[in-house]
């Protein structure tokens, strides 16, 4: 099944997915306005107040409790990737990750710089955006909306893929570099 036909065009949905798999709020009426549309549409909402993420513990117990993740759920980044995977996506309508005060979680616990380069609130966004590129190539629609009480707070690059070696050269002894 296609994600999206032709006469989907203008919708809140191909709004947000058009220009990657997030759209912030700062208005929570818009947001819980935008929130109703999608119901209506069949999306599951997952809503999680990121104001009681102040650990990395918190955050991660927050979305295993939240998105109903098996109890082999490990806590960590590369845990919430697989994850995510396993959610059940919807075949009519979708998934809403929502994610209320996100602001304050980046501002604080999420600020933790990770060897990755990427602040851990950065990180959160960037699996979520895989995860939706990842439920888009079965036909499935999984957005995030993020909600922010600071006008300025803004992420880039997320979900961002750097070019790959193909299959057969992906080892670099196989393209004659030891």
């Amino acid at each position: 099944m296609a994600a999206f036909g032709t006469a989907d065009g203008n919708t809140l949905d191909w709004e947000i997915l058009l220009n990657g798999s997030f759209s912030l709020y700062r208005n929570r009426q818009y947001l819980k306005e935008d929130i109703q549309w999608l119901q209506l549409h069949g999306y599951r909402i997952f809503n999680m107040d990121c104001t009681t993420w102040n650990s990395e513990d918190s955050m991660h117990e927050s979305l295993e409790e939240t998105l109903s993740f098996p109890a082999y759920y490990g806590r960590n980044f590369n845990a919430l990737k697989d994850c995510l995977w396993d959610i059940e996506v919807p075949d009519d309508g979708g998934v809403a990750i929502v994610l209320n005060s996100y602001d304050v979680y980046a501002r604080g616990a999420g600020s933790v710089n990770r060897q990755t380069g990427m602040h851990d609130a950065e990180m959160i966004l960037h699996i979520l955006a895989g995860a939706s590129r990842y439920f888009l190539l079965l036909g499935r629609r999984f957005i995030v909306l993020a909600q922010s009480d600071d006008p300025r707070m803004h992420f880039e690059g997320l979900g961002s893929v750097a070019t790959q070696w193909n299959r057969r050269e992906w080892l670099n002894k196989d393209r004659e570099l030891g």
